[in-house]
């Protein structure tokens, strides 16, 4: 199971803009025998009310237009995927809609499609919600993402919008799984509310086929974890922004490791071992500034391989510092209280 799992997240995540259809059904993808199924390619306009299921591969195809409907519950067999060509939309924050599965791929929006979502849950999916290499700006809104490995995967040259969200993670992965959200292209967020467990929480990163990394504005959000890892992490990153936000429980609140820019400000990074670490910044501006870091090991671990500047204003630290690269950081207005309003507001 934990096999299958692993092979069909990767197609996922490489594919990210398959396709498929079926001859089995009316020509709108819902099969003659069963008028609540959902299978192959659905085309022109469908609303998707309770009881949908949706069978195997579905696609909103790129004439498609859905509706999911507010209090909807959509299920489907174990190992489907929902692709959007087309448009998928919801207008459901006063009343819930949901797909659950016992686990099933995820939804992905695929080049040339649009998904703008409010007030649905996805559960036990692979993925979250994907936007792949030419998808429309995708928005996905007052909803959760429940037990995912990759709550969010943000493809070079799209967008994703996410605001009051909850995302969680699986608490245990089988051999060879890992979980992170990852983001190559643009991920804005405010007021998400992700536990990342024991793992990754959002990697900005450059992927191998483009020209540059992604970029993060994450604002007015708590990242936790439990014993987890990084949970802002950049590997190449173009522009990470983290402002008004808490990052508890893991190996490092920030890594930096380069973001070609990054502006951490009103950051709390509390019950993490390093509050930040940065191994390499970019030509910059690079600030921290109105934050707290108060690791239980230290505040920074400042290892060098370093382009440009980064400058420290206005700082709350408990912890030790470790400056170790080039070029030394400026560090002024050092607090010798916690700042409060380091938080979501």
């Amino acid at each position: 199971m934990r096999m299958l799992r692993r092979v069909v997240l990767g197609l996922v995540i490489a594919s990210l803009g398959a396709c498929s259809s079926s001859s089995s059904d009316d020509g709108g993808g819902k099969p003659v025998d069963n008028p609540n199924a959902r299978v192959g390619e659905v085309h022109g306009v469908d609303t998707w009310t309770d009881g949908t299921v949706l069978t195997g591969t579905v696609t909103v195809a790129p004439d498609g237009n859905v509706e999911i409907a507010p209090g909807a519950k959509i299920t489907c067999a174990e190992g489907a995927t929902l692709y959007v060509q087309g448009k998928l939309h919801a207008r459901s924050a006063a009343s819930h809609a949901k797909i659950t599965c016992t686990r099933w791929a995820g939804l992905v929006v695929s080049g040339g499609g649009q998904a703008d979502l409010e007030g649905v849950d996805l559960e036990n999916g692979l993925v979250g919600i994907a936007t792949a290499v030419g998808a429309l700006e995708s928005t996905y809104a007052e909803g959760s993402i429940l037990n995912s490995l990759k709550p969010f995967v943000v493809s070079y040259g799209s967008k994703l919008n996410v605001k009051n969200v909850k995302a969680t993670t699986p608490a245990t992965l089988g051999p060879g799984e890992t979980s992170q959200a990852d983001v190559e292209g643009t991920l804005v967020a405010s007021h998400l509310d992700y536990d990342a467990q024991h793992s990754e929480g959002i990697s900005v990163r450059k992927g191998k086929d483009a020209p540059e990394g992604g970029t993060l504005d994450l604002q007015d959000s708590n990242i936790h974890a439990t014993n987890g890892a990084d949970l802002v992490s950049a590997y190449g990153a173009k522009h990470v922004k983290v402002a008004y936000t808490t990052l508890t429980g893991a190996h490092c609140g920030l890594h930096m490791q380069p973001a070609e820019s990054f502006e951490i400000d009103h950051v709390t990074s509390d019950t993490d071992i390093y509050g930040i670490t940065i191994y390499d910044s970019g030509i910059g501006p690079n600030t921290v500034t109105n934050s707290n870091f108060t690791g239980t090991a230290a505040w920074l671990d400042f290892q060098g391989f370093d382009q440009g500047k980064v400058s420290f204003d206005n700082i709350y630290t408990n912890g030790m510092e470790i400056l170790t690269g080039t070029p030394i950081p400026s560090i002024s207005g050092k607090l010798t209280a916690p700042i409060p309003d380091a938080k979501p507001r």
